[in-house]
């Protein structure tokens, strides 16, 4: 690795310079690649800005505490000047060719592989929109580069602690749906669900929708999947949460303010206290620890592994 470069409160560029430069190697917009960084661990990493003509690569990582550890090896133990093995280039997730206009959306670290694809409609001269969303600035990987690049112009940042998240509207330019556009979408599943819905919604066709997911498989089913009670103590309220509901959702039905923002545990604005029982935690905010302590839950995604739970709310 020739250099490593801080791009957000948890994300870092790696940059890879390739030991045998190979000529006839080509890397397509959205390509990735595995990176193998010890004889078990081995994960998929989109190719941020693919320069293989000068030798280096660059993938973006993001510092994950839940999960499966590759990113926390990559921050804790892979420096400058250390050797890695990576597989050749890959490409799931192709920009299609002849769209009158393309929109890439991007949730949090999601950003990874649309810049490429950004660069190459940059260059091709199309006509394209990308919209990045994260929690805070300070959490978008990438953004100076988004903001200094070729392309800043066709680039509109949204933070949820602005006021301006996906949940609460998106990209003006999705309500026109054209017969020969195309969306591109990266990020949690939450949010990639939700801009596919909205697509159809406008009239968008499902053909026109690509996806590339950045987050854990969905955990498990177990009990917890169930319905469960939840009880308010501020009134003693006892409210019944269905198997297809969210602890936010029926809060709010109820009257209850939750100050959801993702919607699917990654921001952190929708923890309450817990009083009483034990919560089945299913975001990407809390620590470890902060789970073990079963004091606090995410409402928007979390459920409960007891019959009743009690919020302070």
């Amino acid at each position: 690795m020739s250099q490593r470069t801080v791009v957000s409160d948890r994300a870092v560029l790696l940059h890879l310079r390739l030991m045998r430069a190979d000529a006839t190697i080509t890397i397509e917009p959205g390509s990735h690649v595995d990176l193998h960084l010890t004889g078990t661990l081995i994960r998929q990493y989109s190719l941020v800005d693919a320069s293989p003509e000068e030798g280096v690569i660059s993938v973006c990582v993001q510092k994950e505490d839940l999960g499966r550890g590759a990113s926390r090896h990559v921050h804790d133990n892979v420096g400058v000047g250390d050797r890695l093995h990576i597989s050749p280039p890959r490409n799931t997730f192709a920009l299609k060719s002849g769209a009158s206009r393309s929109f890439l959306l991007a949730g949090g670290v999601g950003i990874t592989p649309l810049v490429s694809m950004a660069e190459s409609l940059h260059r091709s001269a199309s006509a394209f929109e990308l919209h990045a969303y994260a929690p805070r600035a300070a959490s978008l990987p990438l953004l100076e580069q988004l903001r200094s690049g070729s392309f800043a112009a066709s680039v509109f940042p949204h933070f949820s602690d602005e006021g301006d998240s996906f949940r609460e509207s998106g990209p003006r330019g999705l309500l026109e749906p054209t017969a020969d556009g195309m969306i591109y979408a990266c990020g949690p599943e939450g949010f990639i669900a939700l801009a596919r819905e909205r697509a159809l919604e406008y009239g968008w066709r499902d053909d026109q929708f690509v996806t590339e997911r950045f987050s854990s498989a969905a955990p498990p089913r177990s009990s917890a999947d169930g319905a469960f009670t939840v009880v308010a103590a501020s009134t003693g309220q006892a409210m019944r949460v269905e198997a297809t509901e969210s602890i936010a959702s029926v809060l709010e039905r109820h009257g209850y303010e939750t100050y959801r923002s993702c919607g699917q545990g990654v921001c952190g604005s929708c923890i309450v206290p817990v009083l009483a029982g034990v919560p089945d935690h299913r975001d990407h905010v809390q620590s470890e620890r902060e789970h073990a302590t079963h004091s606090q839950i995410n409402v928007c995604c979390s459920r409960s592994l007891t019959a009743e739970l009690t919020l302070d709310i």
